[in-house]
């Protein structure tokens, strides 16, 4: 009888491997179209198993491992089939063995979701906008990973929520990351918009440290109005954490706080980007 190491590959198996292999085949030449095709199947891939570890992992307690093992599992799997890579300066400053923090970073596009996972640390939550909420899968994840949602349009239901998460960083010892520009920043300039002031509140009232992460300017690899979507590699900066004590939470304070943090990561993004292209 012949072994099974023999035995020709039915077409069945032939067909369960034809996607991954054309997703390798195309990984450095596929276009915009396909490429963002790729990126939210990929979304939609591990906001399904984050849905399944949400329920999993709180009852062997690594709750706190949620949202790192899917940021992680994304980075991994989307940056493999895109062949985008990220190279980070700092990353000691990630260690949570530090204690809980607020981290924040900028925001270019939704290809932010692949350059936060590289870097994303354990024992940490999302803040993101309440929309997100109500979207199939990734709104499912969010609510069982514990995401903090922000209704923008109401600014008590925000500031509520904002204490919460406060409380919650000490109560729960967990971090919290959010995009400070509260949208889309200026992707064909190197610049970042003004800060929103609820992470720094936040931080503040929590009493720990802020830890800014600069993604580099990343127009070069992606621009979804050019429709340009292309392989690399993105700098990423951790800066190392900027303390808290002694801030109050006067307006005064609060605004001094906010923008000597934008001003460091405004001078790292300088710093790691390339040169902006024309499209």
């Amino acid at each position: 009888m012949p072994g099974v190491l023999s035995r020709p590959v039915s077409k069945a198996s032939w067909l369960a491997l034809a996607p991954l292999i054309i997703a390798l085949v195309m990984r450095k030449h596929g276009g915009f179209y396909y490429r963002s095709f790729i990126s939210t199947l990929c979304i939609g891939i591990m906001a399904s198993f984050g849905v399944v570890s949400s329920l999993v992992l709180p009852l062997i307690g690594k709750r706190g491992w949620i949202n790192w093992l899917v940021a992680r599992g994304y980075y991994h799997l989307c940056g493999k089939l895109l062949d985008i890579t990220t190279t980070v300066e700092g990353q000691q400053y990630l260690d949570p063995s530090y204690g809980p923090a607020v981290y924040v970073c900028n925001h270019q596009s939704s290809l932010d979701v692949l350059m936060m996972g590289s870097v994303f640390p354990k024992m940490t939550s999302v803040v993101a906008k309440k929309a997100l909420k109500y979207y199939p899968f990734l709104g499912w994840f969010m609510i069982l990973s514990n995401a903090v949602f922000l209704d923008r349009k109401n600014r008590e239901s925000a500031v509520s929520e904002a204490k919460q998460a406060a409380s919650d960083i000490h109560k729960k010892k967990t971090s919290v990351w959010l995009f400070p520009e509260g949208t889309r920043g200026r992707p064909l300039e190197i610049d970042m918009l003004p800060f929103k002031k609820g992470a720094f509140y936040m931080a503040v009232q929590a009493r720990v440290p802020i830890i800014p992460i600069v993604v580099s300017n990343y127009q070069n690899i992606y621009n979804s109005k050019a429709k340009h979507f292309t392989t690399g590699n993105v700098k990423i900066r951790v800066l190392p954490p900027i303390p808290t004590d002694g801030v109050e939470e006067s307006s005064e304070d609060i605004n001094r706080l906010t923008n000597h943090v934008r001003d460091q990561m405004l001078t790292a993004l300088r710093q790691i980007s390339p040169d902006p292209i024309s499209f």
